[in-house]
């Protein structure tokens, strides 16, 4: 079968098979994916799952941070397994921020361990904050940890029902500065939005254009979720996208027309189907950013895989997103000084909604150039066929993402 054949290609290609809401950490020259508990040959993980890597491509499982479900967040949520970690350094210990939930409960948790090195060892510290569905409805899961420009920390959580929610932290303890504090909204959909779905969200601060990127996960979480993103000049908010538009939008909003979209479900046409792109992480490197996320390869199914992306900044001061799995320096770069060009290529064009889409064949005119807010040409290799090509990726003017695979060689349009 055709998806048997992808899942056992991403495996041998990069070992990322299990890998759902990932983060990457480097230490000295080795780098450390970790990632959600998911089954293993099987059975389920406990604690954490790690993999590492010295070529951030092919990475290893190595096993667990924390080898089970710490009591207290056992006690509090009755989870099998941690989800959605985040790790940052901070002095010379790092701190693994995790949580604990079960599938549609608000009964969560989100619970914190350090340790001196990224492999460990891992030692439990106890909970930082706990939701139960009362007071605005918060959830505690999807933690992000995020340093502001004035050097406060900031503790970014939640999912459907209340939104998503912003809380200090003491960067002393890494617990929450003011006990009892769960912080303020900074972003939500109405319930009637495929049941009020936004999570795995990240803030990345981008300081060419200062200011803050709010990346968040639209919809359901294994056949149409989609990545959007919007953006503020203050950590606290209020975030917009695109179009000028508050990802904290009242009742009554066109909810699918909210939020820069800049990822979803694609295929091209001699390529496999890639479903449910999603709950990102950004890592630089090098003053290059990275969008670390997961996927799947087709609607419903329980193995996820680990990707990592390139992130491009156009001059309009948005994101786009390479569409390949990144390889190396020398096959995926910019290239520099190309104007528009004539010829032919395969779009995916992301609408507001978010099906599948599948890759058509579209001339690049005029008419198309005038359909665009933004745009620049790369050079990335094709992970699935090994051939290098030229694509367009960029905003439209309308505010979604799209990719072009050009595919003609024609002269340069005047």
């Amino acid at each position: 079968m055709l998806v048997d054949r992808q899942n056992q290609w991403v495996d041998a290609m990069w070992g990322t098979r299990g890998v759902h809401d990932p983060t990457i950490v480097k230490e000295g020259k080795q780098y450390y994916l970790f990632s959600t508990d998911t089954k293993i040959n099987g059975k389920l993980t406990q604690g954490i799952q790690i993999r590492e890597s010295r070529d951030f491509k092919h990475w290893r499982y190595i096993g667990t941070a924390l080898g089970q479900v710490p009591t207290p967040a056992k006690s509090w949520s009755h989870a099998n397994g941690l989800w959605a970690p985040d790790v940052i350094k901070v002095g010379v210990e790092y701190r693994m921020y995790y949580a604990a939930s079960t599938l549609g409960s608000r009964i969560s948790c989100i619970g914190l361990a350090t340790a001196p090195h990224l492999q460990g060892p891992w030692t439990d510290k106890g909970l930082v904050i706990k939701t139960d569905g009362k007071h605005y409805g918060q959830n505690a899961i999807d933690a992000n940890i995020v340093t502001g420009k004035d050097g406060r920390q900031w503790l970014l959580y939640g999912s459907f029902f209340g939104g998503i929610f912003l809380v200090e932290l003491d960067p002393v303890t890494g617990l929450v500065k003011y006990r009892g504090d769960y912080g303020q909204r900074i972003a939500q959909r109405p319930s009637q939005a495929q049941d009020g779905a936004i999570e795995g969200c990240f803030i990345h601060y981008q300081a060419e254009q200062d200011c803050y990127y709010l990346f968040m996960s639209y919809d359901s979480l294994t056949w149409s979720y989609n990545v959007r993103v919007a953006r503020s000049k203050m950590i606290t908010g209020p975030y917009l996208d695109y179009n000028g538009q508050n990802v904290c939008y009242p009742s009554g909003t066109n909810y699918n027309f909210i939020g820069t979209k800049i990822l979803g479900s694609y295929s091209f046409m001699d390529g496999f189907s890639w479903v449910a792109p999603g709950h990102n992480s950004v890592f630089t490197e090098n003053n290059q950013d990275f969008m670390v996320h997961h996927v799947r390869c087709q609607p419903d199914q329980q193995d996820s895989y680990g990707i990592i992306r390139k992130i491009y900044w156009l001059a309009n001061g948005w994101p786009v997103i390479d569409p390949n799995y990144y390889t190396d320096a020398e096959s995926n770069h910019e290239v520099l000084k190309e104007s528009k060009q004539a010829g032919a290529g395969e779009i995916i064009y992301w609408p507001s909604t978010s099906e599948l889409i599948p890759s058509h064949r579209i001339v690049l005119d005029q008419a198309f150039y005038d359909t665009l807010a933004d745009y620049c040409i790369i050079i990335s290799r094709d992970w699935e066929t090994g051939v290098v090509a030229k694509y367009l990726i960029g905003l439209s003017k309308s505010g979604t993402g799209l990719w072009v695979r050009l595919t003609d060689r024609a002269p340069k349009l005047v």
